[in-house]
This record gives structure tokens, C-alpha cells and sequence, in this order.
């Protein structure tokens, strides 16, 4: 299920930089998101994202509101 997620999280990501908050709120929105999981939850996989290369961020990731991530080249 996990990687259902992450397919969820680079589709709400883009090339230009977004709050973390918002793309949190972009999964959520997704009609497939499994209820289960917690916004905690989003941001901890998208925290294996940026260590996996996927996503690139800016500022305290674990700071949704002040941090940004966008999709990397």
C-alpha cells in the first residue's frame, strides 16, 4: 500500500517547490487515499522520498508549514 501512496505523493508533487503542507493536503484529497493512514504518516513517507532521491526539499521537513519539496530533474 505504501507505494500506492508514494505514486499519490509525486503526482501532487511538481517540478516547482510547494509547501509540504500542500501536498499533504493534495494526497489526502486523492479519491483513492486509504483513511488509515495519517497526515504523519504522508509525511514520513515523504521524508523516505527526499532520502531516496525522489523529492528534493527545502527547510525542517518535519515543519510542513515552513518546509517545501518539489520533484527532482
Amino acid at each position: 500500500m505504501t507505494s500506492n501512496i508514494e505514486k499519490m505523493i509525486i503526482s501532487a508533487a511538481s517540478k516547482d517547490w510547494q509547501k509540504t503542507a500542500m501536498v499533504i493536503s493534495k494526497v489526502f484529497d486523492n479519491p483513492k487515499f486509504d483513511n488509515t493512514y495519517s497526515a504523519q504518516d504522508v509525511a514520513a513517507i515523504i521524508g523516505t522520498l527526499i532520502e531516496g532521491g525522489k523529492l528534493a526539499s527545502q527547510g525542517n521537513i518535519r515543519r510542513w508549514r515552513d518546509s517545501s519539496v518539489r520533484l527532482v530533474d
